[in-house]
């Protein structure tokens, strides 16, 4: 999608770089764009070394440091022209345990990286959110809900300048820590699968999904919105099922603290007020949600682009089909059988 538009940008940066999203975001760039100079920020030393190994030091430039450290901020987004905003502390039961950590990094340090990103003259700031963000439970989503708000209205200090907004989506399959990887993994040790309850459900999206939804953000010049991929969903036990190939059980191990049964991607009063966009004649591949407060600068729906995807036929979601179904992973109607995931399971196993 992005890689068929020209690159707006020279220099981009990726706070929390060395994560999963900063792996298949570095592999798509050099793929589609290797022209463009990505930097990592990262406070991990050991990740940094893993991924120099993996990638070289080509048009890729590798630092160190804390997005809660304002000083070593400003100087890491010096000459950057854009930020996707990755670094957050993501692991939910770790949240209700050091809640202090948590909104240091994801609040304090989103802000931090807004306000340096600001200084150091950049140009499009965009922050990953998540859907644990709506109707949050616990304190991971109530972290990403305050971010998601600064973010947003950080606009009011940029009006004809850096232009910030939000993408929100679901559980990244394939990433450290989910549960297609842990299950994996328990498989391998000859281990049973572990789930909290049978009643779960989440959404599906692969990490070079998530970098494809950032990078159209990007070159599209959004401001002050939320940005939400329409994705499927599926249940847990149709997963362990999937990997079992009906081969055996799980244990059920009891829902873990903070943990909800299903995920919501957008309340209903996003859902009246969003936009939905689409190749024409095709599903809806985004979901657009306005700010509700825009004082900077006449702001319409013209707005809402630097550069507006004019390949896409778009429409007001409210009074549409696309608005009458909760966006929610227990009521969303495109959820993926057993037959589905083992499929998607062995693309990705073959690298397609």
């Amino acid at each position: 999608m992005a890689a068929t538009l020209s690159f707006p940008y020279k220099t981009i940066c990726v706070t929390g770089g060395t994560g999963t999203f900063g792996h298949a975001f570095l592999a798509y760039m050099r793929q589609y764009h290797p022209n463009v100079h990505v930097r990592i920020v990262s406070r991990h030393e050991d990740l940094q070394i893993r991924m120099r190994a993996c990638f070289g030091e080509s048009n890729v430039s590798y630092l160190l440091g804390d997005v809660r450290d304002q000083n070593r901020m400003r100087l890491a987004l010096q000459g950057v022209e854009c930020v996707i905003h990755a670094a957050a502390l993501k692991h939910v039961p770790g949240g209700e345990y050091d809640p202090g950590e948590f909104v240091g990094v994801n609040v304090l340090g989103t802000q931090t990286t807004i306000h340096a990103a600001l200084f150091a003259g950049v140009q499009q700031f965009v922050f990953l959110s998540s859907d644990k963000a709506v109707q949050p439970v616990n304190l991971y989503g109530a972290t990403k809900m305050v971010a998601e708000r600064l973010t947003v209205q950080a606009n009011h200090y940029s009006p004809q300048g850096m232009r910030l907004c939000v993408t929100r989506y679901g559980n990244v399959m394939g990433a450290r820590g989910s549960v297609l990887e842990v299950w994996r993994a328990a498989l391998a040790a000859g281990k049973p699968l572990c789930l909290t309850d049978e009643a779960m459900t989440r959404f599906w999206l692969w990490p070079d999904e998530a970098v494809r939804l950032a990078l159209w953000v990007v070159v599209h010049g959004l401001r002050g919105a939320v940005v939400v991929p329409h994705l499927p969903a599926f249940r847990l036990t149709d997963l362990a099922r999937a990997l079992l190939l009906d081969s055996g059980a799980w244990m059920v191990t009891g829902i873990r603290p903070g943990e909800k049964l299903a995920e919501v991607l957008m309340t209903p009063e996003e859902q009246a007020r969003a936009w939905w966009y689409a190749p024409e004649g095709q599903t809806p591949v985004h979901y657009v949600i306005p700010a509700l407060i825009q004082h900077w600068g006449g702001w319409d729906e013209r707005d809402l682009w630097m550069v507006p995807p004019t390949e896409f036929a778009y429409g007001r979601c409210d009074g549409t089909p696309h608005a009458s179904v909760p966006y929610a992973s227990d009521t969303w109607p495109w959820r993926l059988s057993v037959e589905a995931l083992r499929a998607r399971i062995e693309r990705q196993e073959q690298g397609l």
